[in-house]
């Protein structure tokens, strides 16, 4: 597969808030950006819009090209168009809905249902500075077994606690044009941030991903999350987190694990912060990198995850001066 520049390509596995810190922190590097994405939500604006229209979930592919997105000074229309795309509606039959879901499911059916075709042209529009695939393009289903039961639905799941593991229905949904290629070749993949149970693992257990991480030339890097996940992970360490993850896929290849270590000057964020037992990461047989990563609003801040995204990829930082938070 060629490459459309000599610049490293980067890709970013996930969904929600912490594949958008990814892509923001991206945005910063000299790199190819690409995101791929869960299509599992069945909450809120997306849920609604899948029983409504029989299509794959579209929020976290819209907040993930909205991550991506033009941001102008002075403002441009595309970057008008992004920050309008990231307003949700308060009143009405609209209440609850983002308008960036309504613009693609608009785009997805100018282009009679072609999904890759409407996110290229939803891209395009909002001056988006990389691509987002689907996982998949097949509408799925996510279930966990609990210590409880059995649990049904993204939004069920997001809430269990006491996770033993987690499944697809259909179970081998076909991986979305360019998922695998762009996996295989590219430079650095990042795994997460991101909820364990409900964004990374529905892309890590489509059919053909975790192999293609496995011949992927460049290195394959697990971003920790800051804390634990109040239901889905709680009671849960880092080196947790590595285990649920190779208890799904017993072969998942990961080189590196980027975990969150706070400074000493925010006391109140160590006491939450998840817990990084060295000895298990190590006989887990991966690198270990730590760095203070929070910002003050709760997430993963790009401008410090830069450095360790540039120094694991081989590039310079470039902050850009218009980047804001994802949307």
């Amino acid at each position: 597969m060629s490459r459309p520049s000599a610049r490293p390509a980067v890709v970013a596995v996930g969904g929600g808030h912490g594949c958008a810190r990814s892509l923001a922190t991206l945005r910063r590097l000299d790199v190819d950006a690409t995101a791929v994405v869960t299509v599992a939500d069945d909450g809120g604006s997306s849920g609604r819009i899948r029983r409504d229209h029989g299509v794959v979930a579209l929020g976290d592919l819209r907040m993930a090209l909205l991550a991506l997105a033009e941001r102008g000074e002075p403002p441009t229309a595309a970057a008008d168009l992004a920050r309008l795309a990231g307003r949700r509606f308060a009143r009405g039959e609209l209440a609850g809905h983002s308008l960036g879901n309504l613009l693609l499911l608009g785009l997805l059916e100018e282009h009679d249902g072609d999904l890759m075709a409407a996110l290229v042209a939803f891209g395009r529009l909002i001056g988006a500075s990389g691509r987002v695939l689907p996982a998949t393009t097949t509408p799925v289903t996510l279930s966990a077994r609990t210590a409880e039961g059995t649990v049904t639905g993204q939004t069920a799941v997001a809430t269990s606690r006491r996770i033993l593991d987690v499944a697809l229905a259909p179970s081998a949904p076909t991986a979305a044009p360019g998922v695998l290629d762009a996996l295989a070749s590219a430079d650095l993949v990042l795994v997460g941030p991101g909820s364990l149970y409900t964004s990374v693992l529905p892309v890590l257990l489509v059919p053909g991903v975790a192999d293609a991480l496995a011949t992927s030339t460049g290195k394959v890097v697990l971003v920790g999350n800051l804390r634990e996940q109040p239901g889905e992970t709680e009671g849960m360490d880092l080196a947790d987190h590595v285990e649920a993850l190779r208890q799904h896929l017993p072969d998942l290849r990961l080189d590196v694990v980027v975990a969150h270590v706070p400074s000493d000057a925010p006391t109140a964020r160590r006491d939450v912060a998840l817990g990084v037992d060295t000895d298990r990461l190590a006989a887990a047989g991966v690198t270990l990198v730590t760095a203070d990563l929070g910002d003050e609003a709760d997430g993963h801040d790009p401008a410090r995850l830069a450095p360790v995204l540039a120094g694991l990829v081989g590039v310079r930082t470039g902050a850009d001066e218009r980047e804001g938070p994802p949307r």
